[in-house]
């Protein structure tokens, strides 16, 4: 497939490379909401964050006033669920960042009347 006469050279290389990264970020944020196994369905997983495939343990220093805080909300039974549900909704965050700024990178930023124009129609949005 070749470019389009009016567009820069290099242009459908750059279009390609970047719809290949927005493949490949998309499939990283879906994975985030599929059950990785069919066991951990019938475990009695919701299909979310929970479910993704099996548990490894690992260690993590965190700080002590932190961890007891966790502790006080949730008890001990459910601190390692606490962590991960709030890991996979870092990680969440992370691939909309990356995906934010492979827009940016392809569009450019948007316009400042455009952002002030969304903050007038949802002004309780952060």
């Amino acid at each position: 497939m070749s470019a389009l006469p009016n567009e820069p050279a290099g242009s459908h290389e750059r279009g390609r490379d970047f719809t290949e990264r927005l493949a490949l970020l998309l499939s990283q944020y879906r994975e985030l909401d599929e059950p990785a196994r069919d066991d951990a369905v019938e475990a009695g997983s919701s299909g979310n964050a929970r479910s993704l495939g099996r548990a490894r343990k690992v260690s993590v220093s965190m700080p002590e006033d932190l961890t007891a805080a966790v502790q006080r909300r949730v008890g001990r039974g459910e601190f390692s669920q606490y962590v991960t549900d709030a890991v996979a909704k870092q990680l969440e965050l992370d691939l909309l960042a990356e995906l934010s700024g492979l827009l940016d990178a392809e569009h450019g930023e948007l316009p400042e009347e455009l952002l002030a124009e969304a903050r007038t129609a949802w002004p309780d949005a952060e």
